[in-house]
C-alpha cells in the first residue's frame, strides 16, 4: 500500500521512527554520533521488519544511511560487502547452487522417502535430517523451498483430505524448524553465525571448525527432541502411506552421473577443507591464510567454472538478500563500536551481565534473542549485541567472549513464531498450507523448549569447562 508521495506506508514508518530517534534528547553519556548510529539501528531493524522494500535492497540502503548520517565515510561506505566471510558465503552459495542443478538435493528427498518405508515418523525424520544436512551448507530459505514439494508428493499419497492436510502441516514445519536448527552447526548456517563469526576473529583466531565445536553438538541435542514436539503434536489414523511414485521418480533418476559425482566429491573435500585448512597450510608450507574457508571456497567454485559444470546463469538466481543482510548488519555492527554506542550500551547492560549467575545470564540472552528474532533480523540482532558481548567479556577476566556470544547467536536460530521471523518462515507463511495461528503456536512453544535446551546445554558445557 502506498500513500500520495508513492512511497510504501512501511518505508514512511521506518522513516518516521529513524527520524524520532534523531530528534529525541541525547541520552547521558552517548555522543551524538551514538545517538545516530542509534538510528541507523532502528532504521536497520524496522526495515529488515517491515519489509517495505526486498531484502537486498533493503541492505543497501542500510549501507546509504550509515553513510548519511555521518558514520563512516563515502569510500568506505560498501567495505563490509568485500569481507572474508562475505566471500566465505558467497561460494557456499554458488555450491549450493550446482547440487540443485543437478538434482542432487531432490535425490536425496527421494532416497530418504524410500528408506522410510513409508512410515510417517520416518518420513517426518528423514525429511528433517536432509533439511539439517543441507542446511549446515546452503541458504536454509532455499533448503525449505526445495523440500516444501517432497512434502506436497507425500501428502497427495494420503486419500482422506483431513490426514493428507495434517500430514502435510507436520512435514512442511519439520523441514522448516531442521532447516533452521541445521543451521546452528556452521558459519555458513546462518547470517548471525557469520556475522558473529566475523566479529569473533577481530579479537582471537575464530576459524571454521571452533564454530562447530559447539554448533553440531546443539543440532544434535535439539534435533531429536524438535522431532519429538512435532510426532506428539500431530496424531494419524494410518500409520504408513504409499511410496511408489516416490520410488518410482527415484529409478527414473538412475545411477549418479558424472558430473553429479564430481559435484559431490568438490563439496565433500572443500567441507574438509573448511574444518581443516589451517593443518593442510602447515603440512605443506603455503602462506597464512591461503587455506581459509573464502579462499577455499572460490577455490571450490572456480573448479566447477573452468569445468564447466557450473556457468553464471546457473548462480544468478542465489539468494542475494542472505548476501547484503550480513553485510549490513556488519557495516551496522562498526558503525555502533566507531560512534561508541556499543560502549554506551555495553555499560546499561554489563551489570545485568556480570552481576548475574551464569545461568541467569543465559536465560535472559537466549530468550532476548528469541524474541528480538522473531521481529527482526538475525543478522541485525548479532550485529548489535554480539559487540556489546564481546566488550564485557573483555573488560570481565571472569568471563569468555564465545561463553556469551554463542548462546546469543544460537539463540537466533528459534525464530519461529512469526513470518517476520525468517525467509523460510515467511516462505511456508505465503504458501497459505499453515494458519497463522498454528504457526505461532506451534512456534512459542517449540522456542521456549528449545531456549531452555540451548540454555541447558552451554551451562552443562561451561560447568564441565569445555568452553
Amino acid at each position: 500500500m502506498s500513500n500520495k508521495l508513492g512511497l510504501p506506508n512501511k518505508f514512511l514508518i521506518v522513516i518516521l521512527l529513524t527520524i524520532l530517534v534523531l530528534v529525541l534528547p541525547t541520552p547521558s553519556g552517548l555522543s551524538l554520533s551514538g545517538k545516530r548510529a542509534l538510528a541507523a539501528f532502528v532504521f536497520t531493524g524496522t526495515i529488515f521488519a517491515l519489509q517495505p522494500v526486498p531484502l537486498p535492497f533493503a541492505g543497501l540502503m542500510v549501507h546509504i544511511l550509515i553513510a548519511g548520517l555521518g558514520l563512516t565515510e563515502s569510500r568506505t561506505a560498501f567495505e563490509s560487502l568485500s569481507r572474508p566471510i562475505i566471500i566465505l558465503i558467497l561460494g557456499s552459495l554458488f555450491l549450493a547452487e550446482a547440487l540443485r542443478k543437478y538434482g542432487l538435493t531432490r535425490r536425496l528427498a527421494l532416497k530418504s522417502i524410500v528408506l522410510s518405508g513409508g512410515g510417517i515418523k520416518e518420513l517426518l525424520f528423514g525429511l528433517m535430517s536432509i533439511a539439517s544436512l543441507l542446511s549446515m551448507w546452503m541458504e536454509n530459505t532455499a533448503t525449505a523451498a526445495i523440500l516444501i514439494p517432497v512434502a506436497l508428493t507425500i501428502s497427495n499419497q494420503v486419500e482422506e483430505e483431513e490426514q493428507s492436510n495434517k500430514i502435510l502441516i507436520m512435514l512442511v514445519l519439520g523441514i522448516a524448524y531442521a532447516a533452521s536448527i541445521g543451521g546452528m552447526a556452521t558459519i555458513t548456517g546462518s547470517a548471525s553465525n557469520a556475522v558473529a563469526s566475523e566479529f569473533l576473529s577481530e579479537i582471537r583466531i575464530w576459524t571454521f571448525l571452533d564454530w562447530m565445536k559447539y554448533g553440531l553438538p546443539s543440532l544434535i541435542v535439539i534435533f531429536p527432541i524438535t522431532w519429538y514436539f512435532l510426532i506428539k503434536q500431530f496424531k494419524f489414523t494410518i500409520v504408513k502411506i504409499d511410496i511408489e511414485k516416490p520410488k518410482k521418480d527415484l529409478e527414473d533418476l538412475g545411477n549418479l552421473q558424472k558430473n553429479e559425482l564430481e559435484v559431490i566429491i568438490i563439496l565433500v573435500i572443500t567441507i574438509i577443507l573448511w574444518i581443516s585448512g589451517p593443518i593442510f597450510e602447515a603440512k605443506l608450507g603455503l602462506p597464512p591464510s591461503f587455506m581459509s574457508p573464502a579462499i577455499v571456497g572460490v577455490i571450490a567454485v572456480s573448479y566447477l567454472a573452468l569445468r564447466g559444470i557450473i556457468v553464471w546463469e546457473d548462480v544468478k538466481g542465489v539468494s542475494w538478500g542472505m548476501f547484503f543482510a550480513i553485510a549490513a548488519g556488519l557495516a551496522l555492527g562498526d558503525a555502533l563500536k566507531r560512534s561508541g554506542a556499543t560502549e554506551w550500551m555495553t555499560e546499561i547492560i554489563s551489570p545485568i551481565i556480570k552481576g548475574s549467575p551464569y545461568l541467569l545470564s543465559l536465560l535472559l540472552l537466549v530468550f532476548a534473542s528469541i524474541i528480538l528474532t522473531n521481529i527482526i533480523n538475525n543478522a541485525t540482532v548479532a550485529a548489535v549485541f554480539v559487540p556489546i558481548l564481546i566488550q564485557i567479556a573483555l573488560a570481565d577476566p571472569s568471563f569468555k567472549s564465545i561463553q556469551l556470544v554463542l548462546p546469543l547467536t544460537m539463540g537466533t536460530t528459534f525464530g519461529y513464531a512469526l513470518p517476520s521471523a525468517s525467509g523460510r518462515m515467511a516462505l511456508i507463511s505465503a504458501t497459505g498450507i499453515i494458519p497463522q495461528k498454528d504457526m505461532f503456536r506451534y512456534g512459542m512453544i517449540l522456542s521456549l523448549i528449545s531456549g531452555l535446551v540451548l540454555v541447558s546445554f552451554f551451562y552443562i558445557v561451561n560447568f564441565l569447562n569445555l568452553i
